[in-house]
């Protein structure tokens, strides 16, 4: 599911300028495509293998998961901050996924509890405006 996510991602940065990729978008496509049929086996797996709750977390994770492929290929359209909340929702359903597994497979503990604090997207800073470098001083 990550690599699916990951290659999505360097997909949608190199198509909306955001990163340069040494990759041409023919490649980044064929390869999100790869491991998207990666994914699919996966869930055919845990289709097998699965309790009812693990079931039905994989589809709500698969779900979303595929909002960013479509998102990223340009199936569907959306703003930078609709790609991020679509990332931030799979992301919650990946954890949410691996505690419906962690229960099924009799795993003590949980994800959810406060040992485990909820935590957004880990996104680098915001790239230096020209406004930055025309700060007053404060002094003055």
């Amino acid at each position: 599911m990550r690599a699916c996510v990951f290659l999505a991602v360097q997909l949608y940065e190199h198509k909306e300028g955001l990163r340069e990729s040494e990759k041409t978008e023919r490649e980044m496509t064929a390869a999100l495509a790869e491991v998207g049929r990666h994914r699919g086996r996966a869930f055919e797996r845990i289709m097998l293998l699965g309790g009812d709750d693990v079931v039905e977390a994989a589809h709500q994770l698969n779900a979303a998961a595929l909002q960013i492929d479509w998102q990223a290929t340009g199936r569907i359209a959306g703003t930078l901050e609709e790609w991020r909340e679509r990332n931030r929702i799979t992301f919650k359903e990946i954890n949410e996924f691996h505690e419906a597994a962690r229960v099924d497979l009799g795993v003590q503990g949980s994800l959810k509890d406060e040992s485990h604090p909820e935590r957004d997207l880990l996104l680098p800073p915001s790239a230096p405006s020209s406004s930055a470098s025309q700060r007053t001083d404060p002094a003055a």
